[in-house]
């Protein structure tokens, strides 16, 4: 029985048997999209533009006839595939036969060819053939001459994926009648082996949201056609398995909306039918299902189909979609997963009030270039092989950044495409004038060594309020002697983000702390100031340094998105708040507050640290970060830890969060201690999850509480000692993160 490419989980029947049935909806797509080429044709000459979807269509088309039988499939793609096979070269403005265009038809024509080959009449098929050696053999010697250089050793980049993909999917269709088609696949095989393994186990990506939804698609096609043809499993990925979590947390409250890190075309052209179906299948993760039938319910996937700016584009890969749906895959709600997820790898904490449409989100980033995993490794086999592997072009000086959405509302933005990435176009730090890495060109990291890279240090993260840290000094020039450039941040709940910076240097610089709005933000006070966009007002009040000078620039990024297609470009307008000391010095603290929800502001005067109050009729924080090692001391705040924030309600403390700390005591009141430090998260005295607790050894812990009948620590019920005199439960906290209940 004949077996066809990618299609031998099933046979042939099965496919069209469930083609009327579990994916009828899907099925109906795939011939809509092949419909949809009936009556256009590329143009005669090969166009000053990227002609990667003639390989989807041709894919779709080939598939669409396959399982229906209809001669209208078969004849439209006759004519696409002639078309095709007549340009002298595949590409055109960029490296014509070596890069993303010929592989994008090595993949579609190479699985047509493999569908159709018994229904093309000879000469056409003998055409298509030989045309996808020529074009195979091009692509091939091009990666064996650039070895080390460029896509073919560039493991973590898009082009890099792209290319072997469609050049595995030509060798595979053509093995049987042209025998170095096995160099081919064997040199693919070796690429995506070594590129999946050096891929960061939390399923991160440098490029960004984007093009992620771009890229990462090629190593689910890959994995998928290695198994089919070889029984090989590449599938085993913490890479693979974790990467929808990325894209997932890195959604706005609407789930549309993007935290727009990296290269974007746009805040929203990054979703993935295909994609979000096979991971839920390969992984049985229902909540990708779930988002994949929720953007069919909500209209969504149209929307993305006809407006997404990332082509081929969604409907492109129809074909795709219909062969990795799994209808048994059970669809889990997002609402269940935590409110926050760090990314280490690529130094990104998200978070989010709640999972409603109306909530506000933050993404964080401080991360070595490429990410911790690629920028170390990538040095590593340059230095062994004299190779340049690195190709960091999507990523952007951006150290200390972030984004927060309220709503559909963007506060804080980020600059997406940039032709020239500059510091300057994101929320962190100016040192006179000047930003991070190798600004000012389209790859902000080329040349740069392993010295270079910022990090994630700390996260802690407490259902809806999160405290994370990231350093950011060795982001800049050495020559400015940049000893600390630390940023602390405390979202509470959506309701507020604090910040505190600490810089310092061995030479005295112009600081300036930089916030990235869609609209001018607007003065409204000495020291605070007003950002309004929609239907959403955000305060900022800046508390520290004494004395600021402000400036508000506007600001102009443009991109190219593709040289593929040399007159498309991307503008974004945008404005930047500079805050800045009027001299010059060698140490700065920032200490700033952003207000979504009407607080009263005001500084609180700390003997030790740096503390301030947010006050909303009867609810209140009070939060502080410590200067040094010293702690935090102020009036009723006796803190030992590098950070603190309480919680009051109507009076009552409804939570105390603090981190790296041994005691907290409150208004002369004992409410925690430790033998050594800790990040903790107290809870109203009240029955179920009273603490949470992240220590880095077995430690003894007391903290306030009622008395208990029963405690558990994690999943299990442990011994405790209520001490009557000073009302506080005194148990032994295990290594790691553990969730503390008492009844």
């Amino acid at each position: 029985m004949r077996e066809y490419l990618l299609l031998k989980r099933h046979s042939l029947d099965e496919w069209r048997r469930i083609a009327g049935s579990t994916h009828l909806s899907q099925y109906q797509r795939l011939l809509n999209q092949a419909g949809s080429h009936h009556d256009t044709q590329p143009p005669i000459e090969h166009p000053s533009d990227s002609i990667t979807y003639i390989g989807t269509a041709v894919l779709n088309l080939a598939l669409a006839h396959l399982l229906s039988r209809q001669e209208m499939y078969l004849e439209c793609a006759r004519r696409w595939i002639k078309r095709a096979i007549s340009y002298p070269h595949w590409g055109k403005e960029r490296m014509p036969d070596h890069d993303l265009d010929a592989a994008w038809l090595l993949f579609g024509l190479g699985l047509g060819y493999d569908w159709l080959k018994e229904d093309l009449p000879p000469e056409e098929r003998d055409a298509l053939r030989d045309k996808l050696i020529l074009q195979g053999q091009k692509l091939y010697e091009f990666a064996l001459e650039t070895d080390g250089k460029w896509w073919s050793s560039a493991y973590w980049q898009n082009h890099n994926w792209i290319c072997y993909g469609g050049l595995a999917a030509a060798a595979y269709a053509l093995c049987e009648e042209f025998s170095e088609a096995g160099s081919w696949a064997a040199r693919a095989r070796d690429n995506f082996v070594r590129a999946l393994s050096y891929m960061p186990e939390d399923g991160s990506n440098y490029e960004g949201p984007v093009y992620w939804r771009y890229g990462v698609i090629w190593f689910l096609i890959y994995a998928d056609l290695l198994q089919q043809e070889t029984g090989e499993d590449l599938h085993d990925s913490d890479f693979l398995r974790n990467t929808f979590y990325y894209r997932l947390y890195l959604s706005g409250p609407n789930l549309v909306d993007t935290a727009n890190f990296g290269d974007c075309h746009d805040r929203r052209s990054a979703h993935t039918a295909a994609v979000y179906a096979r991971l839920a299948s390969l992984y049985r993760i229902g909540e990708a299902q779930w988002l994949y039938d929720h953007f069919y319910r909500t209209g969504e996937w149209e929307r993305e189909g006809s407006e997404g700016l990332v082509k081929p584009g969604l409907w492109a890969e129809s074909g795709l979609e219909f062969l990795w749906y799994q209808p048994a895959v059970e669809p889990s709600p997002i609402a269940a997963l935590p409110l926050s997820r760090a990314f280490p790898d690529l130094g990104l904490l998200t978070m989010r009030s709640s999972w409603d449409e109306d909530a506000v989100t933050m993404a964080f980033k401080c991360g070595a270039p490429n990410g911790m995993r690629a920028w170390h490794t990538g040095h590593a086999l340059n230095r062994c092989r004299e190779w340049w592997t690195l190709n960091a072009g999507h990523d952007h000086p951006d150290a200390n950044s972030f984004v927060i959405i309220s709503g559909a509302d963007y506060i804080a933005v980020d600059d997406g495409y940039a032709k020239e990435k500059r510091t300057r176009n994101h929320s962190t730090l100016l040192v006179d004038g000047r930003g991070q890495y190798a600004e000012g060109t389209y790859n902000a990291f080329w040349g740069l060594d392993a010295t270079w890279g910022a990090r994630l240090e700390a996260s802690a993260e407490f259902d809806n309020a999160v405290y994370a840290r990231g350093e950011a000094a060795r982001a800049y020039e050495r020559d400015l002697q940049l000893r600390q450039f630390t940023r602390e941040l405390l979202f509470l709940e959506g309701d507020a983000v604090v910040l505190r910076d600490t810089v310092s240097a061995d030479l005295p610089h112009r600081y300036e702390w930089l916030l990235q709005t869609d609209a001018p933000p607007e003065t409204s006070g000495s020291r605070c100031f007003t950002i309004v966009n929609g239907a959403t007002a955000c305060r900022l009040h800046a508390l520290q340094p004494g004395e600021i000078t402000h400036q508000v620039r506007e600001q102009e990024i443009t991109a190219n998105p593709t040289s593929a297609k040399p007159d498309w470009i991307i503008s974004n307008r945008q404005y930047a708040l500079a805050l800045c000391p009027p001299e010059t010095r060698k140490d700065c603290s920032f200490f700033l507050i952003l207000d979504l929800a009407g607080f009263a502001v005001e500084s609180v005067r700390a003997e030790r640290g740096a503390v301030a109050s947010l006050t909303n009729g009867s609810r209140q924080w009070k939060v502080g970060f410590a200067a040094g090692k010293d702690g935090i001391l102020a009036d009723g705040l006796n803190v030992d830890g590098s950070w603190y924030a309480g919680c009051w309600d109507n009076g009552q403390l409804s939570k105390c969060l603090a981190g790296d700390v041994t005691s907290i005591w409150l208004d002369g009141e004992l409410h925690f201690i430790a033998d050594r430090p800790v990040d903790i998260a107290l809870g109203p005295a009240a029955e179920g999850t009273i603490a949470n607790v992240t220590a880095s050894d077995r430690t003894w812990i007391r903290f306030k509480s009622f008395k208990p009948t029963s405690l558990s620590l994690g999943s299990r019920d442990c011994r405790f000692h209520y001490d009557e005199p000073t009302g506080m439960i005194w148990v032994q906290a295990q290594a790691g993160k553990s969730e503390i209940v008492v009844s």
